[in-house]
């Protein structure tokens, strides 16, 4: 008796759903999964960029070129977050033996590179030829799902199948944002305010709700020795999750994360109520609820003068300089942590206290200088270099006087563009760096420190032998020099805040010019703040004043001298020299006299914070 064989396992090949161009759609996928993980607080789940070699490996296991579409996304994100988990060569191979061992011979046409819950996604070899015969795209596979023993056609190209993830990735959100109303509305009343539709955020002060939300044991631990749960700003900051309803909560020690059994049980206790029924329950204890934005801020912990400030550093850069038009938009000059002196440079772009972009300059910048349109222009120990649409652009610079070239700073106002070091300051006229007109007559030994730009004026801390003065041009002319305006000190650094201008010296002094000649500063040289742990000076390496008072920087930290007394703001473990910029306005005005908003930023080593209302706030520069 003759045994009727099996039928094939056939996959018919869908139509794409659009004649977009698949390597175009996963691009546009991808940028929508990106967002949704980011806005979502999740942007830790987008891995990085596949290698080329690994990109290689999978070809060869594969047979035959990896699909376009699929190879450029996987050189933007090599992972998306869960639950689609995308495959690496040795995984890849190990799942296509297991579908093999079920669905023999037909199915060594399925290529996996993606994994989910309870399926793997592959490509299929097999149905090549009728896909580029109906959607024109060559080198593309069909996508189908392999779950229980069964090849399921789900895509017609790999962009469409992303596009798809992508969809759900988003419905997932509106789904999660649809909280029940007495759970949305005691969140709102406890302060949490939704940016996005699933991110929720509240910093607060509150020690009895966050002690509550810790439990006794963990907030013991978090005190420590210093009895304190919060870092110098004074406050816990909450962001929770309402996709997976899971709460971080960031204090001095780092962040914890607790997920959605104990929120819920902490939010009751609040106001103990049933979220997501009608039924009626006796509450358990009274409505305590309360707006937690409006508890005051725990004491900041200052010993011997030193206050630890929150720290959020970089991975692979560290930071060399700032500039831009304002405290809520600037940029950070980042280098390879610990590289050699030609190592290429990091962009970042900083919006409102986050990174928002990066870009990557094959030059070894040590300074940086945004102009008004928003042209990046670097300098590195030989040339300028600007940074337009992309594209990056070399401008030799010579320096007028004898000797040799030594460049000390990039920046300018407006449209001006400035180059300064020992023996020059230098003008960009549109097509290279001339020497700046009129003429400021320095001399060969002379070095222009430090510069400071507004408008068409001027100022700039002129250097010799252990004396200097500063240089001022009102825009027509340079001013004379008196013998009563030279400083006999070793001048480092130079700051005009308000039309005041402050001089820092190699020693610690400080100087004041304010329609005269200079004066010292008297500071409390004495008081902890300025001294180390073994009772030796600090030493300082910037200086630039604020509204009250002055920031001094050292290694290792921030020296700022106003109110009561002077209070040392530390790196915890910072051994890095402290450079101070100021962003956004120069002197604190703009041309017709309204305030601009202006901050200073501290950058020591893979650190970066922005001094304003008197307090540092860390920049997160973790991904870098």
């Amino acid at each position: 008796m003759r045994k009727t064989p099996l039928k094939k396992r056939v996959t018919r090949s869908l139509r794409p759903r659009s004649n977009v161009d698949p390597t175009r759609m996963a691009l546009a996928a991808l940028e929508r999964i990106r967002t949704v993980l980011v806005k979502s607080g999740h942007k830790d789940r987008l891995g990085e960029p596949m290698s080329m070699k690994e990109l290689a490996a999978q070809a060869e296991l594969l047979g035959t070129e990896l699909p376009p579409s699929y190879v450029a996304a996987m050189r933007v994100a090599s992972r998306i977050g869960e639950p689609e988990t995308f495959l690496l060569s040795h995984e890849m191979e190990a799942e296509a033996e297991r579908i093999i061992t079920f669905g023999g011979e037909e199915a060594k046409r399925y290529a996996p590179f993606c994994k989910g819950f309870e399926h793997v996604v592959c490509f299929d070899k097999g149905g090549g030829k009728r896909l580029v015969t109906s959607i024109r795209h060559q080198g593309e596979l069909p996508i189908i799902e392999w779950r229980d023993g069964t090849a399921s056609p789900v895509a017609a190209h790999f962009g469409e199948w992303l596009d798809s993830i992508a969809d759900a990735r988003e419905e997932s959100v509106e789904t999660a944002a649809k909280m029940p109303p007495r759970l949305k509305r005691l969140l709102y009343e406890l302060g949490f305010r939704f940016e996005y539709p699933v991110v929720g955020h509240v910093e607060s002060g509150d020690v009895d709700a966050i002690v509550e939300l810790l439990g006794k044991e963990l907030a013991r631990t978090v005190r420590g020795d210093v009895d304190r749960l919060f870092d110098a700003s004074g406050k816990a900051s909450l962001t929770l999750n309402v996709d997976e309803f899971t709460l971080s909560v960031t204090l001095r020690t780092g962040v914890q994360v607790f997920e959605a059994e104990d929120v819920f049980r902490w939010l009751r206790t609040f106001r103990d109520e049933n979220f997501f029924s009608d039924a009626v329950t006796v509450p358990s204890h009274p409505d305590v609820v309360r707006d937690l934005r409006r508890a005051p801020r725990e004491a900041p912990l200052v010993q011997r003068g030193v206050l630890q400030v929150a720290v959020v550093p970089a991975r692979k850069v560290a930071f060399r300089a700032a500039s831009g038009s304002g405290a809520d938009d600037f940029y950070l000059l980042g280098r390879t942590a610990g590289a050699h002196d030609r190592s290429p440079s990091v962009i970042l772009h900083v919006v409102d206290g986050e990174i928002a972009t990066s870009h990557e300059v094959d030059e070894p910048l040590v300074d940086l200088h945004v102009s008004r349109d928003g042209t990046i222009w670097g300098l590195t120990t030989t040339h300028a270099v600007r940074v337009s649409g992309g594209r990056a652009q070399s401008y030799p610079l010579q320096r007028p006087t004898r000797g040799r070239p030594w460049w000390h700073g990039i920046g300018g106002s407006g449209d001006r563009v400035l180059v300064w070091g020992t023996g020059a300051l230098l003008e960009f006229d549109g097509s290279q760096f001339v020497p700046f007109e009129p003429d400021a007559m320095l001399d060969d030994d002379e070095s222009v420190v430090a510069l400071q730009a507004q408008g068409l004026r001027l100022s700039m801390l002129v250097c010799g032998d252990r004396v200097g003065a500063v240089a001022r041009f009102d825009s027509v002319q340079w001013q004379p020099i008196t013998e009563n305006q030279v400083i006999d000190a070793n001048l480092i650094d130079l700051d005009v805040w308000r039309g005041v201008a402050h001089v820092l010296d190699r020693e610690g002094g400080v100087w004041k010019i304010e329609n005269g000649p200079p004066h010292p500063v008297g500071l409390l040289t004495y008081h902890q703040a300025y001294l180390t742990e073994s009772g030796a000076a600090r030493p300082l390496h910037g200086i630039r004043a604020y509204d009250g008072g002055l920031l001094l920087a050292s290694t290792g930290g921030v020296i700022a001298v106003g109110g009561a007394e002077p209070l040392f703001h530390a790196v915890p473990n910072g051994r890095d020299p402290v450079r101070l910029v100021r962003i956004g306005g120069r002197s604190g005005t703009t041309t017709d006299g309204e305030a601009r908003e202006t901050g200073i930023v501290a950058l020591s080593g893979p650190n970066a914070w922005i001094w304003q209302k008197n307090g540092f706030s860390v920049i997160d520069a973790n991904e870098w």
